[in-house]
C-alpha cells in the first residue's frame, strides 16, 4: 500500500516515550547503583525476573509496567503474553531504570512536568473515552502507579536525549552525502499510475485470495489498459489502494525511496510511458505506468530530504550506541517459563499466536 503509517489514539498516553522507544531494543551506559532511582509500582513484590550490574527487576514491577504499556499502546497488547516480547519488555524496564538512576536533578525536574502534562492529557482523555478508567481497573493499575511509570520513562528519556544531541552535533554534511551516495535512484522524483490487487486485507493482514488469482486479476487489469482503458475508471473498478483508487492511481512527483523495494525498484527502472508487468509485493500485485521519472543530484537534494538522512543516521548511531551500552548491562531474564498447553486444548483458528505484520506498513512513508 501507499499510504502512511497510522498512529493510536492512545498514544497520547505515551508522549514521553517518543524518544525512548525509538527502537525496540534498547540500552543504558555504565554501572550505577540504583539508589537514586524512582521507585516503580509493584518494585520489591514477587520474584526476580531480571538481574543486571546494579540491580534487578520483581515481577511486581514488570506486570506494574506491562499494564501501563498495553493501556497505552493497544498493540502491545497483542505481543504481551509472546515469550521472545517478554523478555524484550523486560530487558527495556532494566535499561529504563538504570537511565533513571543516572538522571540529574535538572532532569528529574524536566521529567516532573512530564508526568505533569501526561497527568492533564489523560484526565482529558478518560473524559472523551471513559472506558479507559475501566481498563485501568481490570489491569489492577491506579493513575498514581501510571504517574511513577511515567516519571522512570521520561527520566530516562532526559539521558537519551542528552545523548541524541552529541550525536546530531557530530554529523557532518559529508556524512549526509555519503548516504545519499550509496543508493542515488532512492531520491529520484517520480509521477506514477498503478492498480493494486492484494492478497491480503492492509488492516488486519488477512488472507483476501491467492496468488494466483491476485496474479491473473492484475494481468487481466493491464490487458484492459493497454487496450486503451481508462486509468481513472479501472483504478476505481480494481484497486484496493484507498490513497489512489479514487485519482486515477496517480501518485505525482514523489520520492521513489518511500516506496516498497519491489514498487521503487519497478519505478526506477520501468520504461516510461509502459505499463510493466504485475509487481509482486508481500500483499499482491501491482500494475504500474511510469508518467515521469528525474533523477536528482545531491547539490539538487531539497533541505527537507538532507534532514530526513541526517535523522536516520542519527537514530541508527543512538540505536547502535544504546544496544552496545546495554551488553555492558549484562541483563540475565529470569521470567517464568510460559505454561504448557494442555493436548485436550482445541487448537487455535490461527497457525501462529504472533500477529502478522500490515502490508501498509512495509509500503509506507
Amino acid at each position: 500500500m501507499l499510504h502512511h503509517k497510522r498512529t493510536s489514539i492512545r498514544r497520547v498516553l505515551v508522549l514521553t516515550l517518543a524518544a525512548v522507544l525509538l527502537a525496540v531494543m534498547v540500552s543504558a551506559c555504565g554501572k550505577k547503583n540504583e539508589a537514586k532511582g524512582d521507585q516503580l509500582p509493584g518494585a520489591g513484590q514477587g520474584k526476580v525476573v531480571a538481574s543486571y550490574n546494579g540491580g534487578e527487576v520483581t515481577q511486581g514491577e514488570f506486570d506494574k509496567y506491562m499494564a501501563f504499556m498495553e493501556v497505552s499502546d493497544p498493540q502491545t497488547a497483542m505481543y504481551s503474553q509472546i515469550p521472545q516480547f517478554q523478555e524484550q519488555f523486560v530487558k527495556q524496564l532494566a535499561v529504563y531504570k538504570v537511565f533513571d538512576a543516572r538522571a540529574t536533578d535538572k532532569q528529574k525536574q524536566d521529567a516532573d512536568k512530564d508526568v505533569a502534562t501526561f497527568e492533564k492529557q489523560f484526565n482529558d482523555a478518560v473524559k472523551k473515552q471513559p472506558t479507559l478508567q475501566d481498563q485501568l481497573t481490570q489491569k489492577k493499575l491506579t493513575v498514581d502507579e501510571m504517574k511513577k511509570i511515567v516519571k522512570v520513562l521520561s527520566s530516562a528519556n532526559q539521558i537519551v536525549k542528552v545523548k541524541q544531541s552529541e550525536i546530531t552535533a557530530g554529523i557532518k554534511d559529508a556524512d549526509i552525502k555519503a548516504v545519499f551516495d550509496k543508493s542515488p535512484s532512492d531520491y529520484n522524483i517520480a509521477t506514477v499510475r498503478h492498480i493494486l490487487i492484494t492478497t491480503s486485507d492492509p488492516q488486519t493482514g488477512q488472507p483476501k485470495r491467492s496468488d494466483a488469482e491476485a496474479l491473473k486479476l492484475a494481468k487481466e487489469v493491464k490487458d484492459k489498459l493497454e487496450k486503451g482503458g481508462d486509468w481513472k475508471t479501472l483504478a476505481k473498478q480494481y484497486s484496493e489502494d484507498p490513497g489512489s483508487k479514487d485519482n486515477g492511481g496517480l501518485y505525482e512527483k514523489q520520492q521513489v525511496k518511500g516506496w516498497v523495494a519491489e514498487f521503487k525498484d519497478a519505478v526506477n527502472k520501468q520504461e516510461i510511458g509502459k505499463i510493466g508487468d504485475p509487481v509482486k509485493v508481500s500483499y499482491g500485485y501491482h500494475v504500474i505506468k511510469v508518467e515521469s521519472r528525474t533523477a536528482v543530484t545531491y547539490d539538487k537534494l531539497d533541505q527537507a530530504t538532507k534532514d530526513k538522512i541526517k535523522q536516520d543516521i542519527v537514530n541508527n548511531k543512538l540505536q547502535t550506541y544504546m544496544q552496545d551500552e546495554q551488553q555492558k548491562l549484562n541483563i540475565k531474564v529470569t521470567l517464568p517459563a510460559p505454561p504448557v498447553p494442555s493436548p485436550s486444548a482445541s487448537a487455535p483458528a490461527s497457525s501462529s499466536s504472533v500477529p502478522s505484520a500490515s502490508p501498509s506498513s512495509s509500503a509506507s512513508k
